[in-house]
């Protein structure tokens, strides 16, 4: 198997992180890691190393799996807590099961277009934070901030230089995120409020919608609170007055209905205020 093909396999290994198809992501895992196993089995039968498949087999999985245990849980980069003497910082989490080494990984900021090392162990279902202090201790004669005030990308990338977690806040996420759909009609009789507006996420990035806002006009507004995330690939609603956990436990928690059912047009602004998508139906299709 060539680099190329390995690649190939972890971008499907990335993305089946997130999918909710439990069938497929066995499937493609299954077949993912047989083919890499046999060719590590191949590799130590060629060099008279002493060794079983089942051996073969693990040492797939481990070198394939465990890194992705990793993921970006948080980019602090405006001091928006209240605490303002925490400073910035990026937090990593460990999904688990296992002990993950961080000892050469790579955190890189688009901003500042360097790389920054790390070295720590990070046990299972922990979570560690860098502080920018920290990594500005790394970087020699820098003169810009980590982290863009207007939106960043922020990676860490394994020992190898395999990228294992990204995260995008601001402008960078434009591109990513739209609002898919706008459920208008609700089953439920007189405040519907089964109503929801839908938010999508077509990358493979982290996307941090701290303070991020949809409007469906004056005085419809919901303000998405600190430390909300879309997963890549992934989607989450807002009801008008629902709670559903599945989809992100947001809502409007409106006692009247939001959507008009002849036509409206539902707005997201990220936490600038800039204008990320538009969704329009009905009588709102044409605008004068």
């Amino acid at each position: 198997m060539d680099n190329k093909k390995k690649m190939k396999i972890i971008e499907q290994l990335t993305r089946l992180q997130n999918s909710t198809d439990v069938q497929n992501t066995w499937l493609t895992l299954g077949k993912g890691v047989d083919e890499y196993a046999g060719v590590i089995h191949q590799k130590r039968i060629d060099s008279c190393y002493s060794g079983s498949a089942f051996q073969d087999w693990w040492e797939s999985c481990f070198e394939l799996l465990q890194p992705r245990q990793i993921i970006i849980s948080a980019v602090q980069f405006d001091n928006r807590s209240d605490d303002k003497e925490e400073g910035n910082y990026i937090e990593i989490y460990n999904t688990g099961p296992s002990i993950i080494e961080l000892t050469d990984w790579i955190i890189r900021s688009s901003n500042q277009n360097s790389d920054f090392f790390h070295e720590e162990q990070l046990k299972p279902y922990s979570k560690t934070r860098i502080y920018s202090d920290h990594l500005l201790l790394k970087k020699i004669a820098h003169s810009k901030p980590l982290w863009n005030q207007d939106g960043d990308l922020v990676a860490i990338y394994d020992n190898k230089g395999e990228l294992i977690s990204s995260w995008r806040y601001g402008d960078t996420a434009h591109s990513l995120v739209s609002i898919s759909h706008i459920c208008f009609d609700g089953n439920e009789k007189y405040t519907e409020a089964d109503e929801y507006i839908e938010v999508s996420n077509t990358g493979d990035s982290w996307v941090d919608l701290s303070n991020w806002q949809l409007s469906a006009g004056k005085n419809q507004q919901f303000t998405f609170p600190k430390n909300s995330q879309l997963k890549p690939w992934g989607s989450i609603r807002v009801y008008t007055n629902h709670i559903d956990n599945s989809t992100g436990s947001f809502s409007f928690n409106s006692k009247s209905a939001i959507w008009n059912n002849r036509g409206d047009i539902g707005i997201l602004t990220d936490y600038k205020g800039r204008v990320v998508s538009e969704y329009r139906y009905g009588n709102k299709l044409v605008t004068s």
